[in-house]
């Protein structure tokens, strides 16, 4: 969704075509568009049940967060695909190209950020029942500071998301511990180098 509102605005921002030659909206295979297009709707509705749910503290809240993050996962996917399609198949100028990396980067951001913040709070929840109980990530300031009831932020699980994404692996003095939690960073590594090279293979066609 990101990608696509920032690929609207590069286009009307070029009113008289400065790209001349180059294709600056290249389409989408059809089928991308029509699954991307379906889960994006799924995901705003699943938005707004899951404040009213947050709101009456309805039992089944995590599971509809799992369902949502499955769902914005699927959709980072088909963004990533069809931006592929687009580069390879169309002369896509270097514009729009910044543009289309800038919105898969934050998109890969806040998707992985959500899926940080799902696997490791439970665990941060439980070891403050727990002090023996091992986090899914392990903060630095868990040894720092002397309060064991802190509890990590989303500034926290924010700046592990991003500092894991410029850097392809996790920020310093901090550590992956759990299965899952080093699934995701992974697969935001592999993200992260796709989008790279994406970009720096187009880049060097462009200069060419």
């Amino acid at each position: 969704m990101l990608v696509r509102w920032i690929v609207f605005q590069l286009y009307w921002s070029d009113p008289v075509n400065s790209l001349s030659g180059e294709n600056v909206v290249p389409p989408d295979h059809w089928i991308v568009t029509i699954l991307s297009s379906v889960l994006e709707v799924i995901l705003v509705a699943m938005a707004v049940v899951m404040v009213k749910s947050l709101l009456h503290q309805v039992r089944f809240f995590r599971k509809l967060l799992l369902s949502f993050g499955v769902l914005a996962t699927i959709d980072l996917v088909l963004n990533i695909i069809a931006t592929i399609i687009s580069i390879y198949s169309f002369h896509v100028g270097s514009f729009l190209l910044l543009g289309l990396s800038i919105g898969i980067y934050i998109s890969l951001n806040l998707v992985f950020f959500f899926w940080y913040w799902y696997d490791d709070f439970p665990t941060q929840v439980r070891r403050l029942l727990h002090p023996e109980a091992p986090c899914s990530i392990w903060f630095p300031r868990e040894a720092v500071d002397s309060n064991a009831r802190w509890i990590p932020t989303a500034l926290d699980y924010l700046y592990f998301t991003v500092i894991s994404s410029n850097t392809m692996g996790p920020p310093e003095n901090h550590s992956v511990i759990g299965d899952k939690a080093k699934i995701l960073q992974l697969m935001q590594s592999s993200g992260m180098l796709i989008l790279l090279v994406l970009v720096v293979s187009r880049a060097v066609n462009t200069l060419e």
